[in-house]
C-alpha cells in the first residue's frame, strides 16, 4: 500500500514514527541516505527497531549498485581496520566478476529527465517537496547540452595534455566530484568543491617536490554551473604554480591512474578505481577505502613526497569483501541491469546476514 506525503518537512520525523511505531513495518528500503526526505527514517527506525537498507551507486564500477545495512559511504558499517579484512581472508571467496547490463550514459539522462518532468506535473499534489539537486532541472540540462557540444574539444585537449604529461612530466592526479554530490556535502570538510580544489592547490604549491605537475579532471557530469577551470587557473597564478597545473574536462581515466604519481580525492568511487590501478591514494573526506594500508593517513601535506602505494593483498581481500556484502550485479536503468539487480537485491534482503554487524565505522 503507498501512503502519500503531503505535510511540511518538519513534520516528516513525526510521520515515519508514526508507520514504525504501529509495528507492522520490519525493514525501510532507501535510496541514498542522507537527502532531507531520508534523514529523518534512521532515528525513528532505531527506536522501534526497524531495519534499514539503503541503495545507491555501486562502489565498484561499471556494472554494480551498492545495496547495504544501516548506510552507504560516509554512514556505511564497513571497517576501517586493516586487521578486520585480513583476519577474513579464509572465509571471503574470491569476488565475482559480473555480467555487463548494457548501461549507457544516454540511459541515465532519459531516466533523470522522466524524474524532473514529474517533478514538475506533480508539484500540485506535493507543494512542500524540495529536490535534492541545488538547481532548477532545465538549468543543469543546459548546461550540460552545452557541455555536449563542447566535448570533441574537451576529448582533444584532454588528449594533448595526456601526451604531454606521459611524454616525461610525473603528475598527480587530482579527480573532482560534482559540487552537489552528498558525499561532498555531508561526508566531507568542504561546503562544496571550490574549497576542495583551494586546499589542494595550496598544498601542492607549498609541499609537492619540484617537477612534478597536478593533474585536476572535471567530473563528466558536471553541469558547468560552477567555473572550476577558471577558478584553478586563477588561484594557480596566485599561487605561483600555473605552468604546473593543468585542469581537462574529458580524458581516459584508467590511462591516467595507470601512470599517476598519486591520487587525491574528497571520497569518490574513483578512489577505488585509483585502489585497482595500485596508485598511491589520499582521501580527504569520509571513504570506505579510507584505511591504514590502503590510504595515505599522515595528512595531504605529506602525501605528496611520502605517499606509498596500497597494500594490494589487503586491496584484493577488501574489494572481495566489499563486492560479497554490498554490491549487487545490475543497474538501475537497463531492463537488463534491473531484472538482475531485483533478482540480487531480493536474495542479499531475504538472506540471514550476520557479517556486516560484525564490521564498525
Amino acid at each position: 500500500m503507498a501512503s502519500d506525503y503531503t505535510a511540511h518537512p518538519d513534520e516528516l520525523a513525526a510521520w515515519y514514527a508514526s508507520l514504525l511505531r504501529a509495528g507492522d513495518v520490519t525493514d525501510v528500503i532507501l535510496f541514498g541516505d542522507c537527502r532531507a526526505i531520508h534523514r529523518p527514517v534512521h532515528a525513528a527506525a532505531r527506536d522501534y527497531g526497524v531495519t534499514v537498507h539503503v541503495f545507491e551507486e555501486g562502489y565498484v564500477r561499471p556494472h554494480w549498485l551498492t545495496l547495504e545495512r544501516h548506510g552507504v559511504n560516509g554512514r556505511s558499517l564497513l571497517s576501517r581496520d586493516p586487521a578486520w579484512y585480513r583476519d577474513r581472508r579464509s572465509v571471503t571467496p574470491p569476488r565475482d566478476l559480473g555480467q555487463a547490463t548494457g548501461y549507457r550514459l544516454a540511459l541515465r539522462a532519459y531516466h533523470d529527465m522522466r524524474y524532473r518532468a514529474a517533478n514538475m506535473l506533480y508539484r500540485a499534489r506535493f507543494p512542500n517537496y524540495r529536490s535534492h539537486r541545488p538547481r532548477n532541472g532545465f538549468v543543469e540540462y543546459a548546461g550540460l547540452a552545452a557541455r555536449a557540444l563542447k566535448q570533441p574539444l574537451f576529448e582533444r585537449e584532454a588528449a594533448q595534455v595526456t601526451r604531454r604529461l606521459l611524454a616525461g612530466r610525473p603528475y598527480y592526479l587530482f579527480p573532482l566530484q560534482v559540487n552537489a554530490d552528498a558525499q561532498i556535502v555531508h561526508h566531507s570538510p568542504f561546503n562544496g568543491v571550490c574549497e576542495s580544489i583551494d586546499l589542494v592547490l595550496q598544498s601542492f604549491a607549498e609541499h609537492a617536490p619540484d617537477g612534478y605537475d597536478l593533474l585536476i579532471k572535471n567530473h563528466p557530469l558536471d553541469t558547468g554551473q560552477f567555473d572550476y577551470r577558471s577558478h584553478v587557473w586563477q588561484l594557480a597564478c596566485t599561487l605561483g604554480i600555473a605552468e604546473r597545473v593543468s585542469f581537462i574536462d574529458a580524458g581516459h581515466l584508467p590511462t591516467l591512474l595507470d601512470h599517476t604519481r598519486g591520487v587525491v580525492l574528497v571520497n569518490s568511487t574513483t578512489g577505488m578505481s585509483a585502489l585497482y590501478h595500485h596508485c598511491p591514494l589520499i582521501a580527504l573526506g569520509v571513504a570506505i577505502y579510507d584505511i591504514p594500508g590502503l590510504a595515505w593517513q599522515g595528512g595531504l601535506d605529506s602525501f605528496w613526497e611520502h605517499a606509498e602505494r596500497p597494500d594490494e593483498a589487503l586491496f584484493q581481500v577488501f574489494l572481495d569483501y566489499v563486492i560479497h556484502h554490498t554490491q549487487i550485479n545490475g543497474d538501475f536503468y537497463t531492463d537488463t541491469g534491473i531484472g538482475m539487480a531485483v533478482t540480487g537485491a531480493v536474495r542479499r534482503l531475504e538472506a540471514a546476514s550476520g557479517e556486516v554487524s560484525h564490521a564498525f565505522a
